[in-house]
């Protein structure tokens, strides 16, 4: 299972460089000088900036309290139409579910107008912080939208208060390209 992530995120990684190098010309790829005076494209891990959480506000880390139960949307661009941010590129290779409750049973989602069936995670259950690595990564392209949707199933725990408190990880595995480093040089958290 670990040489097939590791030939799925070679191949990604592959293609992601020659993508960039084409639609970013001039600008090349040096993971030596990520700084590059201007002249190279760098990449970074998946920023949870780069999308909204469950009620549309922008994510600053990839925890997100989900009070409701159904079919909803967990994860999209952050940008209008649910686009990914300009300069930006994402090289999705999969879920991470580092939780020690798991609410969440099927995902789909969709990547600009192409479709993705359903994945049933009940068989995650089993497992201690699992993961769903895909066959062959996905590149969300600049200016693109995405959405991640789940159903979430229930009861969510109540705290003393009677308050929902569904707390739930759901992290992007990949890495994310950047045609200018001065976006992802902010402070962790913020606005991109």
């Amino acid at each position: 299972m670990r040489m097939q992530f590791q030939t799925t995120l070679a191949n990604l990684e592959a293609e992601m460089i020659e993508l960039c190098n084409k639609d970013w010309e001039p600008l090349t790829f040096d993971p030596k000088n990520p700084f590059g005076g201007g002249k190279n494209w760098g990449r970074t891990s998946i920023l949870p900036e780069l999308f909204d959480d469950w009620q549309g506000n922008q994510m600053s880390h990839w925890r997100q309290n989900i009070t409701s139960t159904g079919q909803q949307t967990i994860i999209s661009g952050t940008r209008s139409g649910n686009a990914i941010p300009e300069d930006f590129k994402i090289a999705w290779v999969g879920l991470a579910f580092p939780n020690k409750q798991q609410h969440i049973t099927e995902i789909k989602f969709q990547i600009g107008d192409r479709k993705f069936g359903r994945l049933n995670l009940e068989e995650m259950l089993a497992y201690n912080q699992p993961a769903v690595i895909f066959e062959d990564g996905f590149i969300i392209d600049e200016e693109e939208s995405f959405e991640l949707y789940g159903y979430v199933e229930g009861p969510l725990a109540t705290d003393l208060s009677g308050q929902v408190q569904g707390w739930t990880r759901v992290v992007m595995l990949g890495f994310a390209a950047y045609k200018r480093i001065d976006k992802v040089l902010g402070n962790c958290g913020a606005a991109i």
